[in-house]
């Protein structure tokens, strides 16, 4: 009988604590979306470095106007947004004029500059310098300021690569009032200064 008593007092324990666990909310959950099982938690930005998303929309959209083009648009690491147009259809052998469908590509480059203020556009052709400095040219032909246009070396393959680097963010300002009081902060000075009687 003690034994069946047992056995029922731990039964009803159990159903009592099945009972007791929250059940998950059947509307949609808002805030911070959980990671899934297994794999690393992302990595805040560091002080002043730029969200990798910043460049989110502007990635898109040069995706979609260069859809079915032989011009790649990717993502970085670095939250930069790396477009890559072939040779064939960037200059001419043994020229430093860009061709018609680079240039489509930097004015589309220059709007969003024109759209992302603090940033830099890196570019790099292969062959001699001056394909680079030409197309620093044509960037300020079209508004963007030659200062945030930096010219690379020329690259191993045959691609010309440009990479809008998207500026720091600014640094929220820490407000005087959430400043600890200074009462105390140099004791051993303040000791050292007292007048000996």
């Amino acid at each position: 009988m003690r034994r069946m008593v047992l056995r029922l007092s731990l039964a009803g324990l159990a159903v009592l604590a099945g009972c007791a666990t929250p059940t998950p909310p059947s509307g949609p959950i808002t805030g911070a979306t959980p990671t899934p099982p297994g794999s690393p938690a992302a990595e805040p930005p560091r002080p002043g470095q730029p969200p990798p998303t910043v460049l989110a929309a502007e990635l898109r959209w040069m995706q979609a106007l260069f859809d079915g083009t032989p011009v790649r648009v990717a993502s970085e690491s670095d939250g930069a947004m790396r477009v890559d147009v072939p040779m064939t259809y960037s200059f001419d052998d043994r020229s430093a004029s860009p061709k018609p469908p680079l240039r489509a590509v930097l004015d589309k480059l220059a709007a969003s500059m024109s759209r992302q203020p603090s940033a830099k556009l890196h570019v790099t052709a292969p062959g001699p310098a001056a394909r680079a400095a030409a197309m620093r040219t044509y960037l300020a032909s079209r508004g963007v300021i030659a200062l945030r246009v930096v010219t690379q070396p020329a690259p191993t393959d045959e691609t010309v690569t440009m990479r809008v680097v998207p500026g720091p963010v600014a640094i929220d300002k820490l407000e005087d009032r959430a400043l600890p009081s200074p009462a105390g902060a140099f004791p051993a000075s303040r000791a050292a200064s007292r007048p000996t009687p």
